[in-house]
């Protein structure tokens, strides 16, 4: 394949504008649309196989051209094409093909390897696409989660900086109660419990030593119980990143709250049992519970003895523990619209 430079320049910007568009979650059919520009066709056509799921088609058309991708075979007597084969070891496979009409010009050999840098082009950009989609989702999934735990997490390097803030944690540093953010670094409140901070995420960062974990207590300036820092190094680091530590945050005052749908749901209670549940679970005593459902003592009594049947177990202690340790707290709760 020869190249005159200024089509060189426009072949290396097509590909640019491939990668570019579908990395960033274009849909295929716009990416397709810059391939039949390219080639001056009718139609661009790609149909991608991956292992376990069914084959995909997409099309790109001229306004006036007829054609269906379902039918290929029924075609071939009303255009002329080009075609290129891109796999991916056995886990996928790409498929261009560029049509013209059979009035009009057929391709050329160089119009052949173009089309097979284009479709391995399209191949390597939809894979990373993936990739990073995934990588997107999980990376939520688990923020989510941790956030519904009360687990704040901060990404530092070996100074300090931060990296990566979760939500939870944000409130934690705006709060600014044992806690802080300060010049784009983490930092305690206290300077005495800062130096242990500092002095926890070196340990953590430090390439020499094995990686080893540490907690710290971080007085809240409030007056309230104080908040859990938990120190560790950042597992799964690529061979030559910089170092970095990651931070968990608890805050022992923060109850867990707990939505008695879901607790009834888990523990298959009634509506009067989960609403016991719920209100032992966050803290409250069982006659402290009757009165703010306003029912009698006597008849919270039968709920409690009902939950521990069902339940298995035979103490309210037992009882908090279990829901705190169920998926009740994952639950995504009903937003109320005042």
């Amino acid at each position: 394949m020869s190249f005159h430079p200024r089509s060189a320049i426009s072949f290396g910007q097509l590909l640019n504008t491939l990668s570019a568009k579908l990395v960033d979650g274009a849909s295929v059919e716009v990416a397709l649309d810059a391939v039949r520009l390219h080639f001056d066709g009718d139609v661009a056509f790609l149909e991608t196989e991956r292992r376990g799921r069914e084959a995909e088609r997409f099309v790109s058309m001229a306004d006036d051209v007829a054609f269906d991708p379902h039918a290929l075979s029924d075609m071939q007597s009303a255009f002329r094409s080009v075609r290129s084969v891109s796999n991916a070891g056995d886990t996928a496979s790409y498929e261009l093909r560029v049509f013209r009409t059979t009035d009009r010009d057929a391709f050329t050999q160089d119009d052949s390897a173009e089309a097979d840098v284009l479709v391995a082009q399209i191949a390597r950009s939809l894979d990373l696409a993936a990739r990073l989609d995934g990588s997107t989702v999980e990376k939520s999934l688990y923020s989510d989660a941790l956030d519904k735990l009360n687990v704040g997490v901060i990404l530092v390097d070996q100074s300090g900086r931060l990296c990566s803030v979760s939500a939870l944690a944000e409130r934690f540093l705006a709060a600014r109660d044992g806690i802080q953010a300060q010049l784009g670094k983490l930092r305690a409140t206290s300077t005495g419990e800062d130096r242990l901070l500092q002095a926890a995420i070196r340990e953590a960062t430090d390439s020499c030593k094995p990686g080893v974990s540490r907690g710290v207590s971080l007085t809240k300036e409030s007056g309230a119980r104080t908040l859990g820092v938990m120190v560790r190094p950042m597992a799964g680091r690529r061979p030559g990143a910089s170092p970095r530590a990651v931070v968990y945050i608890r805050d022992c005052d923060v109850v867990p709250e707990v939505e008695s749908e879901f607790v009834r749901q888990i523990f298959d209670l009634t509506p009067a049992e989960a609403a016991v549940t719920r209100r032992l679970t966050s803290g409250l005593s069982l006659e402290d519970a009757a009165m703010s459902l306003d029912i009698s003592r006597n008849t919270a009594r039968a709920h409690l003895r009902s939950i521990f049947a069902k339940s298995g177990i035979s103490r309210q202690t037992e009882l908090v523990r279990l829901v705190l340790n169920s998926a009740a707290l994952l639950g995504e709760r009903e937003q109320h619209v005042a």
